[in-house]
Order: structure tokens, then sequence, then C-alpha cells
């Protein structure tokens, strides 16, 4: 038994320090991360920038082609109608609205202009850029190469990215975000670009580095309980650790309070770039149902109305920044957004008219989950708070109250629907909930009772990683002492 529990303590000993420092590293910007993450462009300031659609506009807008496949909206560049058909998470076409022709590569006087109406100051520099960079490190924006970077003359330093081909703002960063970045989000998902460019590759490197640290938390906490020692009366609090140095005995300590933390964040970063093993959680679905609710565009319904008559039933005639082509429920509809770039105004376009809708009725909903669920049975309620679940987004519109629908299939899923466009908000099967406790609730405290006190969730977050940091530290300290001495008796 001896034997055994010395091995284990070397073992920790021996893995920890190969893995002590990217422990501190994780911590030291996990710090930065709470109150800043990777710089992005606004999508709300993007919408808001776009020029609104007009009745002259409607008037020359021809009907998209029939031939147009994926997501189409219509907004402007600059003062041109453009229809954007989405193929892909980023990938895009897009086609002059007035003459339904590919719209020519943007040139950089007209990137230059466009950066200069968004940030309000004046460029000092543009770079073409052939590939991404550290700004930009995600493989799926190479098909918008060649990019624009606009540097301006602003107070902020910012740097606009702009899509030669698209016309797209695609990324916006100042000076102190990205100072903020290369501290906390670059090292913490160990964003360099060479490596996070290549996808596959990346993934693999945190995987190994997210397991590596799994194991040497686990051969910590049992090396933990190995060295404690039942502490007697005239002793203090700290005397269960057999330790005399400092560096030891605080890092027993520490570890003892602070490693099953250490542990549940490394286990969960490791969550958050792999899936839930369907061995553990299994999927019996072979299609989620949130896909089988929300369909795919039928644009052939949609062709039998003119953009004039699009203009003429709308009944707030001001602020059309973008209309999104849709089907839901079987109904051909159209997204209208205004001033908010999250919530739309819906359109059907029924037999006779194209009619304002009010939010979707119990039902409506009814009716088209017996259809697209007649196999299962299900319970439909309207939730008027948030939950574990379903919270609130500033990412994406999460309204109260919202449809709340849940199929008694073996995967237990549940969907959450929009009232006003009628479309699934988010969605759960067993597995997604295995993954959203040991990844969200694990690493960032992302609980409801936590998100309506922010403050609290942040300081929480703090203190925790305040103490996994003093556990990393000093196992970084015992692991350059160790190399220290194993290199000066080489030297002997």
């Amino acid at each position: 038994m001896n034997r055994v529990k010395n091995f284990l303590i070397q073992l920790h000993n021996l893995t920890g320090t190969f893995l002590s420092l990217m422990f501190v590293v994780w911590f030291l910007s996990g710090f930065v991360l709470i109150f800043c993450g990777f710089p992005h462009a606004s999508r709300e300031e993007r919408f808001l920038n776009l020029s609104s659609i007009t009745q002259a506009d409607f008037d020359a807008i021809q009907n998209p082609l029939a031939s147009f496949k994926g997501r189409i909206e219509l907004e402007k560049i600059g003062d041109q109608p453009v229809y954007r058909i989405y193929k892909g998470r980023k990938n895009q076409n897009v086609y002059n609205a007035y003459t339904l022709k590919p719209t020519p590569e943007m040139t950089e006087g007209e990137a230059v202009h466009l950066a200069e109406q968004f940030n309000r100051a004046k460029v000092k520099q543009v770079k073409v850029m052939k590939d991404l960079d550290q700004w930009m490190p995600w493989s799926y924006y190479r098909p918008l190469l060649p990019i624009f970077k606009c540097y301006l003359n602003d107070s902020k330093h910012t740097q606009l990215y702009i899509s030669s081909k698209t016309g797209s703002i695609l990324q916006e960063t100042t000076r102190s975000k990205r100072w903020a970045a290369r501290l906390g989000a670059i090292p913490h998902w160990v964003y360099f670009t060479s490596l996070r460019l290549k996808t596959g590759l990346w993934l693999k490197v945190v995987t190994w580095l997210s397991s590596f640290g799994v194991f040497v938390c686990l051969t910590g906490i049992i090396a933990g309980f190995i060295r404690l020692r039942k502490r007697k009366k005239h002793q203090t609090w700290t005397d269960f650790s057999p330790y005399k140095k400092f560096w030891h005995k605080w890092h027993h300590i520490t570890g003892f309070f602070f490693g099953l933390f250490v542990f549940t964040f490394i286990l969960s970063g490791l969550i958050s770039v792999t899936d839930i093993p369907s061995w553990m959680v299994p999927v019996h679905a072979k299609q989620s149902p949130s896909k089988q609710w929300n369909q795919k565009l039928e644009l052939n319904e949609h062709l039998n109305y003119s953009p004039k008559e699009i203009w003429t039933a709308q009944k707030n005639k001001k602020d059309i920044r973008k209309i999104v082509w849709k089907t839901v429920m079987d109904q051909s509809s159209l997204f209208v957004y205004r001033n908010d770039y999250q919530v739309p105004e819906v359109y059907i376009c029924g037999k006779d008219s194209i009619y304002k809708r009010e939010k979707y009725c119990e039902q409506e909903i009814k009716a088209w989950a017996n259809r697209v669920f007649c196999n299962h049975n299900y319970t439909l309620t309207s939730i008027k708070e948030y939950n574990n679940y379903y919270q609130k987004s500033g990412m994406r519109s999460r309204p109260l109250p919202a449809w709340q629908i849940d199929l008694n299939d073996k995967d237990d899923y549940r969907l959450y629907l929009d009232p006003t466009t009628g479309e699934t908000i988010a969605s759960y099967n067993n597995n997604d909930r295995a993954r959203r406790w040991l990844y969200r609730a694990l690493h960032t405290f992302n609980l409801e009772v936590f998100k309506k006190h922010e403050w609290l969730r942040k300081l929480l977050l703090i203190l925790a990683s305040l103490g996994g940091l003093i556990v990393s530290l000093s196992g970084l300290v015992l692991s350059v002492r160790w190399l220290k001495r194993n290199y000066k008796q080489k030297l002997l």
C-alpha cells in the first residue's frame, strides 16, 4: 500500500511539474476574462449603421430569384440595396437588388467611406489582408477574404475589418480590448493565430492539455488526502499538513481546500471543446426536434408578391433596415427589422394579401406541434421567468413570456419558442443538459440564481480563481525548484 501511495505522490509531482505554468496562466488570464472577453464588432452598432430602405428602393427592387438557396436577407450597403444569400456560417453571396447580378468587390475607397461612416473618425491607414490575423482567428472567415483592415485616427485606436467580397464589417477592435485579449482570452483559450486557424489541430491541442490537466488534478487530490495527518489539540489548524517547508505546506493546504474547484474548472474547460460521449448520455433522435420545428425557406410562395406590395403592407414605413425571408409553420413569412436587431415585426404572405401578424397563440403552437411531433406526447407551457436553461442573453433575444414544449421521448427533449416569430430559440436534450452543467455551470457559475445578481457571480469566480491561482503558483515554485535540483545533480 505504501508503494502505491508513494507512486501516486511522485506521479503528481512529475505531471504537475510539466503543467504548473499552464495552470498559472489559465487562472491569471481567467481573471481578465471575468471582465473582458475577445473583441467583437457590436451586432447592434453594425445593424443601426445600416441605411433605411425607402419607398423609392422598393419601387426599383426585384423579387429574389427562385434559384437563391439559403437564408435570404435584404439590406443596404451604403445606399445600394442588396440581397445577401447565406450559405453556411459566414459564407455568403451578395446580389444587387435592382439587377439581381452579383455585386462587384468593394474598393478600398468604398471601404474607407464605410469605416469612417461607421466610426465617425478618419481612416489613417488601410491594409489589405490576404489571410486572417490574430483578431480574426476563425477559419470560417476565409471565404470573405481579402479583407480591408482600416486603422482609424481616434482616441481608442480602433481597427475595423471589412470584407471586400461582401462589404460587411466583420470585426472591430480597440487598443484597450486588444490588450485585454492578449492578457485574457488569447492565452486562456490558446488563441494563437497559427494554431487557431487550424481548427482540428487546435481542438486536439486544447483537448490534450485539458485532459492532462484533469489527470494532474485527480492525482493531486488523491495525494492531498494521502498526506493528511490527524491534528492534535495543541496544534494549529494548518498542522493537518505534515510539511514544514513554506511552499510545500501551503501547496498542500490550498490544494486541499481548492483542489476540487481546480479539478472542476479544468474538467469544464475540457467539456467546452468536446461533446459528452453518447455512451455516457445517449442521444436517440436521428434528427433534432428543433430542426423539425424550424423549417427551411420555401421561396416559391414568396414570389407571388412584389417588393412594392411588401412596402404597401407595412403599417409603419419608417426605419426598415433589414428584411429576412422565412417559412414558419408552413407560412411564408417576412421578418422586418427596424430599430431592434433582435426583435422583428412578422408579416405573413397569405393567399390574398400580406398582413402583419400578432404573437403565436397556444392553439397555433399546438396545431404545428401536433404535425411535427405526431409520434410523441408533449406538454406545452408558457414560461414567465428565466431559469437555468432559458436565460437572458446579450447575443440573442430571449423574450418573456415564451413557449416551452417538453417532449415525452427517450431524450427528454425541451424546446423554447419565441411567441413573436414562432421559431425555436433554444433546445435541450439529456446530453445537452449534462454538457450545460459540466461546462457553463462549473466553468462560469452560470446559474440563474447568480445571473440575477451578476456582481455575486463575478465575486465567487474571483474568490474561487484566487484559490486556484495560489494552488497553481505554489505548484509552479515547487516545480522550478525541483527542476533546479535535478539540473544541479546532473552537473555534478
